[in-house]
Order: structure tokens, then sequence, then C-alpha cells
């Protein structure tokens, strides 16, 4: 069974590194927020008196108490405090972030059945950043690796990545975790299992005498990762629902409205944004799981901004076919040809030649068939391979060598009057 990788949200969210056109620089506090994985939490009176605040106002109603969450264990108490003080600064960001993206995260999980409240999750995956990076491999707003991205349906290659794409994502997200919770039956279990792996909550819950979340904590059976991802999420969730009376700002929303058009041919995003009169970073912004800027071979749907749509489509019809490949030929500049270092200078490599191609390394004609036992012949002999099939056999499958022959000088004039 296809899992995320044990320890992999310490990891993820310690070192998150952005990627995309340009780097996004971030302060050291925010840097290494996740730390606190590494080590228990203080508690919120030892917070109060470091940094001469006041932690942690009575609780108001939480959204998702209904859905049998846990708010009020120490453990919460403690990540709201930090999230109010070391963490402030990322946690004010992605919180204003989140802005742009909750609304349709929230009308995807009322659609699949799932309480809105879950669109929070982001908010300690990756600090609502669709291009945010992990060291595991673990991309975008919910940190899918590529085995359990390509399982919930994202397509995942060198043109096109859809983890980094907030609304595919969100579905695929919304999918694996109805999934994990017709799995336990329990959130607080189905969040450490997003979190550590199904098959991993799995087998404790069978093997050990704990029968909740908590109790796996309490016991020593998770990792510390996912002893603190459960109630670090529950801490964001408190705060989110209630941001003024923890000293933050309501998110705004400010989704991005687009329109769809269907792209059939390779070619640049910066002609389409041209195309909408509209700066090509708004383009990125729509589109970011093109990774390369393109449109990919075989079509791709892109969004464009919203009204924009009769523009592109009259444009894209107007193109020729020599337009249109022009245009794939800049999205796809042909590789540049080979060089090769002589006498001290780089030159270009004559072409590599059917015999050449198939000397290679790991390629061995006659792969597979038994040498042919030299003939004996007179010291003036020459080795000469036998011709190879037209099938090459990858080598490292049991073949032999190829069969050699070794061929007088006489015999080579026979054989050459046979030709």
């Amino acid at each position: 069974m296809l899992t995320r990788k044990p320890a992999f949200a310490m990891v993820a969210l310690t070192f998150l590194t952005i990627t995309g056109c340009s780097s996004i620089r971030r302060n050291e506090a925010e840097k290494h927020w996740w730390q606190w994985h590494k080590a228990e939490p203080p508690g919120a009176s030892d917070l109060g008196s470091k940094y001469g605040v006041t932690v942690g106002p009575q609780r108001p109603k939480i959204r998702g108490e209904h859905l049998g969450l846990k708010f009020d264990h120490p453990r919460v108490s403690d990540f709201v405090s930090k999230y109010q003080t070391d963490l402030r600064n990322f946690y004010g960001r992605a919180l204003e972030r989140s802005g742009r993206y909750l609304p349709r995260i929230e009308s995807i999980l009322r659609k699949e059945g799932l309480p809105t409240e879950l669109a929070y999750l982001p908010l300690i995956e990756s600090g609502f950043q669709p291009h945010a990076v992990s060291p595991a491999r673990a991309v975008g707003l919910w940190q899918f690796i590529p085995d359990t991205g390509r399982r919930y349906g994202l397509r995942i290659d060198r043109f096109v990545d859809e983890r980094r794409d907030p609304i595919k994502s969100t579905r695929a997200a919304a999918r694996y975790l109805k999934d994990l919770y017709g799995m336990f039956g329990d959130w607080h279990l189905s969040l450490a299992a997003y979190n550590t792996g199904e098959a991993r909550i799995s087998r404790l819950l069978s093997t050990s005498d704990a029968s909740d979340f908590w109790e796996l904590s309490e016991r020593g059976y998770l990792f510390r990762e996912t002893e603190n991802y459960v109630p670090g999420f529950l801490a964001a969730l408190q705060i989110a629902s209630h941001p003024e009376a923890y000293g933050f700002d309501r998110p705004q929303p400010q989704a991005l409205e687009y329109d769809l058009v269907r792209i059939e041919h390779v070619m640049p995003l910066s002609t389409i944004a041209g195309w909408t009169k509209r700066p090509l970073s708004l383009l990125q912004e729509l589109n970011p799981a093109l990774i390369r800027g393109i449109v990919p071979p075989g079509g791709y749907t892109v969004r464009v901004p919203e009204g924009t749509r009769p523009l592109v489509l009259q444009a894209y019809a107007q193109l020729t076919p020599a337009e249109l490949l022009a245009l794939q030929r800049l999205a796809l500049p042909p590789a540049p040809a080979r060089t090769c270092r002589r006498k001290g200078k780089r030159v270009p490599c004559k072409p590599r030649s059917a015999v050449q191609v198939a000397s290679r390394p790991g390629l061995q004609p006659n792969a597979g068939k038994p040498a042919v036992k030299t003939a004996k012949t007179d010291a003036r002999t020459t080795r000469v391979a036998k011709p190879a099939p037209a099938k090459l056999v990858r080598a490292g499958q049991g073949e032999s060598k190829p069969a050699v022959v070794k061929v007088s000088s006489k015999t080579k004039t026979k054989l050459g009057a046979r030709k």
C-alpha cells in the first residue's frame, strides 16, 4: 500500500523549499517553524512570561467540535501558544494566503461530503503555498508524494505536476481523506494516517493495546512528528475559527476567477498571456501545474483570466500551421548538438553510426546465444565479430558475449568471393 514516508511532515515543513519562477525569502523564525516537532513544546505560562504576552483567551466554540475532535487536550493548548509566539509570523502569513484558496477548497470538501474544517489542513502542511516542496519530494498545498498523488489521479511528469494545482490536488486530498475516514472511523486517527501513512496506523492498532490516537501518542507508539501533527492541526483550526480573539486578522476571500480554454498544441504560456493582454505572472499563478511554462504535448485545459476566453479562442483559431510549428519550436527548442573535445577544443561530434549505437555499454548483440568455438588457424589471424542481429537485448540478463571466430587471410579471401 502506498503511504507517506515516516517522519515526513517534520522534514517537509522544517525545510520547505519553494520552487517556481522566483524564490521566496523567509525570515529565520518562519524558515524553521516546524522546530517544535523535535521537542516537547513549552507550556503556555512559559511562553507568556518569555514573550510578555497574554496567551490563549477563554476558548470560544470551535468549528469541528461536532466531528469529535478533542480541542481541550493540553498539547493543543501548547501549540496555540506556539502559534501566537515563535510561529506567529509563519501562521499569520499562512492565514493571509488561505483567503485565496479557502472558498474553493471548502466547496470541494462539501461536494465530497467532508467537513469543511479540513480546508485548514494546508496551514500546517504547506502554509498554503502551492509550490512548497519538501526534501521527501512532497509537493503542493496538500504535500503529496509522487506515488500517492498518482494513486489519486494526479498527473506528474516532466511537463505537468498537478500536485501544485490547488483545485486538482484538493480533489485528490478529499478522496484520500474520505478513504482514511472510511478505514478508521475517527478523524484523529485519519489525520495521523494522512501524516504517517494508513498502513502504519493500521499496524499499530492491530498490534498494540491502544485504541485511539491519544493512547497511541501517550504510550510512545507514534513518531514524534505524528504525535505533534494532530494537536498542531487542532490548534491551527482553533485559531482560524476566531482569529481576532488570538490577535490575527481574518483572511479576506480573494480567489482568482478564471475561464477554461482547451489548447491542443504545444506553445508557451507567454503566447497565451499576450492574447489575454495580461501579465505572464498571472497565467503562471492560474496554471501552477504547468511547471515548464508551456502547454504540454497532447494538449491541456488552460486557465485564463476571467473574461478573456473569447480573445484566446479568436487568436488561437487564426494561427496557421506554420505559426503553430514555430510556437512548438519556441516552447520545445531542439536539443543542442553534441560536442567533443579534440586538441583542447570543443567541436561538433560526428553523427553516431548504427554500429556505434549498437555497441553502447549495456547493449549486447547475440545476447543469450552460445558462443561459437574458434577455429584453429595459422598465425596470421584477425578477430571478426559475427554480424549483430536486428534485435538487441539489454546486458546483464544471463547472456553470453558476442560470438567471435578467427579467420585466416585465405578464408577471408574466400568469404569475400562469396559476396
